[in-house]
């Protein structure tokens, strides 16, 4: 007997009904950050932030999911206005540790160079401005004078030396207060200098660093004009001083090039040694892949972030440099000696290095902060940083350590 074809059992109706699963591809998915709901999620069609120039309340349009937040710049990455603001916020946030560890090592580098400028120089030029012009040609006279500038130029080269691997200290430090304050965490005074004690060797290696390679540029550009000179000097008879000005200020060209584009590949070596607790050579290494194929952007915002210091510093500095300079001389009569002139002019140099101090923690605050913020921002374009952030504001608790730091995997920050 031939069957007909089967049919399909019939599902029960009625009260012994189930409800059937709906298919995989029906499922509604939750949004990320960045994305739209999309229709079916419970998200869709609920009342949301209203944009300008968004149609309210149409499909699609009204479900943006903001990406976290939870500091003073979103965990994405970041514009330049955040950059700028996040730098700005992290420093105000975070005042006594930024701006406090800032004025003090301005106020000790200002301190031990102008001391160094009176005992090196001030004699110097005491000796020059009372010398008797009748005597003056003297050799032991010249002699003495020239072993006092030699002297105080040598001092002066080892207080700079000094202030390079004081600013690099504190440069390396201040990334602290403002990596954590991406994750809404105050930093105080002790805390970042307890943070950043372990790094303060690998700081100092990378500013001998950088000064060896300054010293050694400068050595290989001085030979260069020297012997342009020397060899205009013998080949022409006149007008050999105006052609090697000329021809060092045309060499100086490529030097100048080189050394923005290399001080801007490693300008986030010091936040690579604190943040990622690497050496100098490794940090030096770190920065120079992050900011590959983001050169002119690292570029940009550090020189935008320089011109805004400067125009700040600029604004408060010259006004008070001015009035030193016509003040302080009046205080030694109207006909001073020239020792008095002398200690005029060493004094007005005091006054305007003490404010150029106080605007320099300032700006120092800031530019380092943009600094940390470039690095963050490169981190997240490469590394994916900020999900490793996102993570550490899960438990909604401050273990006291520096976000993102391998130190926290191996468990050596306390609660």
């Amino acid at each position: 007997m031939t069957q007909g074809p089967q049919q399909p059992p019939l599902e029960p109706q009625g009260e012994d009904a189930q409800p059937q699963p709906a298919p995989p591809y029906a499922q509604p998915q939750a949004p990320q950050w960045g994305q739209y709901a999309q229709p079916g999620h419970p998200a869709f069609g609920q009342p949301a932030q209203q944009y300008p120039g968004q149609p309210y309340g149409q499909p699609g349009f009204n479900q943006y999911v903001a990406p976290p937040k939870p500091g003073v710049i979103p965990l994405r990455p970041l514009g330049l206005g955040e950059i700028l603001d996040g730098a700005f916020q992290a420093a105000r946030r975070n005042g006594k540790a930024m701006f406090g560890s800032a004025l003090i090592f301005q106020f000790v580098t200002t301190a031990i160079t102008l001391v160094v400028m009176y005992l090196a120089f001030g004699q110097a030029f005491g000796e020059l401005m009372t010398m008797d012009p009748t005597v003056a040609a003297e050799s032991e006279t010249l002699d003495a004078l020239g072993g006092s500038l030699v002297a105080s130029s040598v001092s002066l080269l080892l207080t700079s030396l000094l202030a390079v691997a004081i600013q690099m200290i504190l440069q390396g430090a201040l990334v602290i207060p403002v990596i954590r304050a991406v994750l809404n965490r105050k930093t105080s005074f002790g805390q970042m200098w307890r943070l950043v004690r372990p790094r303060i060797g690998s700081l100092i290696a990378l500013a001998l660093l950088y000064a060896v390679a300054v010293a050694v540029v400068l050595a290989v550009y001085i030979a260069i004009v020297v012997a342009i000179a020397v060899g205009l000097d013998a080949s022409s008879s006149g007008g050999s001083a105006l052609a090697t000005i000329g021809l060092a200020l045309l060499i100086g060209l490529p030097f100048l090039v080189i050394s923005v584009w290399i001080g801007t590949k490693i300008l986030l070596a010091p936040a690579a040694i604190v943040v990622e607790q690497v050496g100098p050579f490794v940090a030096i290494k770190r920065s120079w892949l992050l900011t590959r194929s983001s050169w002119w952007r690292t570029f940009g915002i550090s020189l935008l972030a320089a011109v805004i210091a400067g125009v700040i510093s600029s604004v408060i500095t010259t006004p008070v440099s001015m009035l030193a300079s016509f003040l302080v001389p009046l205080m030694f009569g109207t006909e001073p000696n020239p020792e008095q002139t002398a200690n005029a002019i060493l004094i007005a140099q005091g006054i305007a290095g003490l404010i150029g101090a106080l605007v320099g923690a300032v700006t120092l605050a800031f530019q380092t902060g943009v600094m940390a913020l470039i690095y963050v921002d490169l981190r997240m374009r490469r590394d994916g940083f900020d999900i490793e952030l996102l993570k550490e504001t899960e438990n909604g608790q401050d273990d006291g350590g520096i976000p993102g730091s391998p130190l926290k995997a191996s468990g050596q920050y306390g609660a």
